[in-house]
């Protein structure tokens, strides 16, 4: 998918303003441009709280151990803020075009370890980017 120039010098100020960066720069672009073009300005705020709120618990789940009291919790949560993180970005990617969504379908909603991790990643992103939303209010 083909950024707009306001998109990219956003992604940039992202780059610029996040410690060590963005993790998926290029799917956060697309989000945002998708957003943007389509004008679903909530869905994309859906998405960057369920980002956040999956970041959340994944940082609590790896502080605790397996065994521990509410690790089967966490587990549990993690797993519904993850599904719901993905239905909320397969709403919006639905009308992307077919490489956008082949591309998005390989990388978040598949069912192994790496399309976990490319979630993690971008739920890193949409917390830092709540984060700067949070800060500049």
């Amino acid at each position: 998918m083909q950024l707009s120039d306001d998109t990219r010098a956003v992604i940039e100020f992202l780059e610029a303003s996040i410690e060590g960066g963005l993790r998926k720069g290029n799917d956060v672009g697309t989000i945002l441009e998708l957003g943007a073009s389509l004008g679903e300005a909530d869905l994309f705020n859906q998405i960057s709280r369920t980002g956040t709120a999956t970041w959340k618990v994944y940082s609590t789940l790896r502080r605790v151990k397996p065994g521990d009291e509410g690790y089967r919790q966490l587990e549990e949560e993690f797993a519904l803020q993850m599904n719901a993180l993905r239905e909320q970005i397969a709403t919006l990617v639905n009308h992307a075009d077919d490489d956008t969504l082949r591309r998005f379908d390989e990388v978040y909603f598949g069912m192994t370890q790496g399309v976990i991790r490319n979630i993690v990643d971008l739920a890193h992103d949409l917390a830092k980017i709540k984060a700067l939303q949070r800060d500049a209010e």
